[in-house]
């Protein structure tokens, strides 16, 4: 018989959270210390240039968890939840990871136990992409107060999506997570855009985030280089020399730039991207899309075009409703998501 795990309504004038960010590759892992408002007070992670096994992410975890949590930094009270924001599928009702499409070793892991354990405090897990849609809601981008001067409405159907190494998404309704039947709703990168597509991280062909991920940019942006000297001179120019780090974003500038080769690459990010996201709002009718991860650091070189193709690929009545806009907190947002989580009556 499976277990269902509650964590049961936080209720406390006094103490602290902690939250825990896992990458989908396991390469960058984070742990913060925040109050009861969600200002995260400290921080502590550990990138590597690697990808690493579990073992070594999970001993990571141990010394960070005791770095943030050291008695020092406790002065108004204990720890009295944690949230985890996890780069895979995860099964969040049964505080499992199902699988990491970026790492091994993950598969049916028991996160939320092992943390239960270490910390001795109810532990909320869930899919990285749903922790930053929950951020962006209650205090970046969909909040009320998220734009300057606040005093905008509240966004009932927001959508989340990360551009980062893969793909994820994540749906708030109303102010709650929506799930799905088995906790892998939101995981548009898997998504089937093009017919015969590049290979993605799944093993499929075809995905979204095999196209349109920071990684996917980057590593087209590269292999289409070769034949066009012009190009090479552009991203060494651009790298310092070292076209392995070309990232996302500098492929869009080279774009705005004028090459030719970089455009060809953002122009399919835009027809690819703009039908997954046009075909999801046919579908759940959002008031806001949030977009995130290291490909949404264009900013308006793809948030601009996008909505237009948005815009021309949906009828009026549907297309109107919807506004795209970046991330508000960026970068941070799955370590923020991970304290939102922990902040919640769930």
């Amino acid at each position: 018989m499976e277990r269902q795990i509650t964590t049961g309504k936080l209720l406390a004038t006094q103490g602290y959270v902690s939250g825990v960010e896992i990458s989908g590759s396991g390469s960058r892992q984070s742990v913060a210390l925040a109050d009861l408002d969600g200002n995260i007070l400290y921080k502590a992670r550990r990138p590597l240039e690697y990808v690493p096994d579990t073992q070594t992410v999970l001993r990571l975890l141990d010394e960070m968890l005791a770095e943030v949590t050291a008695p020092e930094r406790l002065r108004d009270g204990r720890i009295l939840r944690a949230g985890v924001a996890v780069g895979g599928l995860v099964d969040s009702s049964q505080g499992v990871v199902r699988t990491m499409h970026h790492a091994q070793g993950w598969n049916n892991f028991p996160l939320q136990d092992y943390l239960v354990e270490k910390l001795d405090v109810p532990c909320i897990i869930d899919n990285n992409a749903n922790a930053a849609a929950l951020a962006e809601v209650e205090s970046g981008a969909a909040s009320p107060s998220g734009e300057e001067g606040g005093h905008k409405k509240a966004e009932r159907v927001v959508l989340y999506i990360g551009l980062g190494r893969g793909i994820g998404g994540g749906l708030v309704a109303n102010g709650k997570i929506y799930h799905g039947t088995t906790c892998t709703a939101g995981e548009i990168g898997h998504m089937q855009v093009k017919e015969h597509g590049p290979k993605c991280s799944c093993g499929a062909f075809g995905h979204l985030e095999a196209i349109a991920s920071a990684q996917a940019i980057s590593r087209t942006m590269i292999g289409l280089s070769v034949e066009y000297p012009e190009t090479e001179a552009a991203i060494r120019r651009v790298t310092g020399a070292r076209a392995e780090r070309i990232t996302a974003e500098q492929v869009f500038q080279l774009a705005a730039g004028g090459d030719p080769i970089a455009q060809r690459v953002i122009e399919d990010v835009y027809t690819y991207l703009g039908i997954a996201i046009a075909n999801i709002v046919y579908l759940i009718n959002p008031g806001l899309i949030v977009l995130g991860g290291q490909v949404a650091l264009a900013g308006e070189l793809l948030i601009a075009p996008l909505q237009a193709r948005v815009d021309d690929l949906c009828l009026p009545v549907v297309g109107q409703s919807v506004r795209i806009v970046q991330s508000k907190h960026g970068s941070e947002a799955n370590i923020v998501g991970a304290v939102t989580l922990a902040l919640q009556d769930v």
